[in-house]
């Protein structure tokens, strides 16, 4: 049975320029909603189905393959599949090639494997993107002269950036730069609202897929006199809660809202469990409506006594929970962040109580690994900040009481 894809209709014009490459190995930096998903189903796909043998998709996480490519693949490969496996991500198509969805959080898993090609999606994030690559991956193409597509969003100056440049020097390598409008699948209005909504170096790096240098701190807006808080909490106010979920120290945002604006009046942080921050929470906050944003892992987390979830135990005490279905990716988390405390145009909308002291260093000190990454080896500012960033997250992607996005509400 021949089978072939028509990469003029099925592909956008710069996305077919890479499928139609002759290169082994192509590094691909785009901006968000390129098509990067389209193109490495496709790809995959083709090569897969013209060389009997064993490929990889491979995401930051094993999660991450399934929402970004699984139901993408299945549907597209369709007509020449032969036998799916949805426990373990594995599609067989009808002339023996296999088709694995693997996450790089666990690359040991990944050995042992002879592999004729290679899809690394968000390379940008993965974590020692290095070994993943290097000791794990390109040994296992080795017999079978294997292919590899690395294709990501800029996450700053970082392995990914680092690949991009010598792959542009080096034989069978081939390096592309594409903006979001490139790629064809976003209006030139919806750019230019986003220009106007992100910070310049967030824009930069999102929609013109430019190498941005994350040398620094992870909140390089954050000024104590433009975002300092006055606000108090009035008789009537919501509170608005982050939390992050941990075993030893339980760091907790409180937040009240003024227009589009958030306000972080208090800061919860100690040697306490889920139950033990409810209780406090309820003593001190007794007469007020509250709304949890948190850890999406809640809904597995046990980090009290009775083997209750965290999510459980806030929804004992009759509390609104508002959960995404998912954690966003960590970059997103500090973009929405950035964002909030200056917008490219100078607006301002997260404000800060400056005599939260732990807070204001955090801010001040909380910088990203090699990786471009919020370094969580100093885990005090890591977890003051995750829980901020998730009470935030919401509000600046303008994600509350839309119905389009899938969230867990239970009161």
């Amino acid at each position: 049975m021949i089978v072939k894809f028509n990469s003029n209709k099925l592909l956008k014009e710069k996305q077919r320029g890479i499928f139609l490459d002759d290169n082994r190995f192509k590094v691909i930096a785009a901006g968000r909603r390129f098509g990067k998903s389209y193109l490495s189903t496709y790809f995959i796909m083709t090569k897969a189905i013209q060389k009997k043998g064993n490929y990889f998709f491979v995401s930051p996480t094993f999660q991450q393959s399934r929402q970004i490519i699984w139901n993408i693949l299945k549907d597209k490969s369709r007509p020449i599949t032969k036998k799916v496996n949805e426990s373990r991500l594995e599609l067989e198509l009808i002339n023996g090639s296999i088709i694995f969805l693997k996450g790089a959080d666990r690359p040991d898993t990944m050995r042992g494997v002879s592999l004729s090609g290679v899809v690394l999606d968000e390379f940008g994030t993965i974590r020692n993107p290095d070994y993943v690559w290097a000791d794990v991956l390109r040994p296992a193409l080795s017999d079978q002269l294997g292919w590899a597509m690395f294709i990501s969003s800029p996450k700053g100056r970082n392995y990914f950036y680092d690949l991009y440049n010598s792959a542009k020097d080096n034989q069978d390598w081939s390096s592309w730069q594409f903006t979001t409008l490139d790629g064809g699948y976003v209006s030139e209005s919806e750019v230019i609202t986003a220009r106007n909504e992100l910070d310049n170096r967030t824009f930069r790096q999102e929609y013109e897929a430019s190498f941005e240098s994350y040398d620094g701190l992870v909140c390089p807006y954050y000024d104590r006199e433009l975002n300092n808080n006055y606000e108090t909490i009035q008789e009537f106010d919501t509170l608005i809660f982050g939390v992050d979920f941990n075993i030893n120290k339980m760091p907790c945002a409180v937040f009240v809202k003024r227009g589009r604006s958030l306000h972080l009046v208090d800061f919860l942080y100690g040697s306490f469990n889920t139950d033990e921050l409810m209780k406090a929470i309820d003593i001190k906050y007794k007469d007020f409506k509250k709304i949890f944003h948190t850890d999406a892992s809640g809904t597995a987390n046990k980090s009290s006594a009775g083997g209750r979830t965290d999510i459980t135990i806030i929804k004992s005490y009759g509390y609104q929970i508002m959960n995404l279905t998912r954690n966003p990716n960590i970059i997103d988390r500090v973009n929405a962040f950035n964002s909030m405390m200056q917008s490219k145009d100078g607006t301002r909308r997260l404000f800060i109580n400056k005599n939260l002291k732990r807070v204001v260093e955090t801010l001040e000190k909380h910088s990203f690994d090699a990786n471009g990454l919020p370094n969580k080896k100093h885990e005090y500012y890591d977890d003051v900040y995750d829980a901020m960033s998730y009470g935030v997250y919401p509000y600046a992607t303008d994600l509350i009481g839309k119905t389009e996005i899938t969230t867990k509400r239970y009161t």
